[in-house]
């Protein structure tokens, strides 16, 4: 969506944690909710829910048969949304997953 280098950036967005900023690509999950909230009230965020961790569960099975590692991660909600935004735009984040291979760590 974004070219560039934004290790620092996904760093604080999966709450300034080192595997989020070590990694190569991220992947966000998102939905617009407001519909399905007013229609299936609690249990539409549980279907939702369930939707992204059946998703996330192949994106994890895609990276290890590359031979990459991947998590899912939590994150700064709406950070993440202005992040990602104008895409995520109006839309709520619900699955962040870091794929890739960690950065070398330099020996101190």
């Amino acid at each position: 969506m974004k070219e560039g280098e934004f290790r620092a950036e996904a760093h604080h967005l999966g709450l300034e944690q080192d595997f989020a900023g070590g990694r190569l690509r991220g992947h966000l999950l998102s939905r617009r909710l407001k519909r399905i909230l007013e229609r299936y009230g609690n249990r539409g965020y549980r279907a939702v829910q369930l939707e992204a961790g059946a998703i996330g569960g192949r994106i994890y099975l895609d990276a290890y048969a590359q031979h990459l590692g991947a998590t899912g991660l939590t994150f700064f909600d709406d950070d993440v949304v202005n992040f990602f935004s104008p895409h995520a735009k109006d839309k709520s984040a619900i699955f962040l997953l870091a794929i890739g291979k960690p950065l070398k760590r330099k020996p101190q």
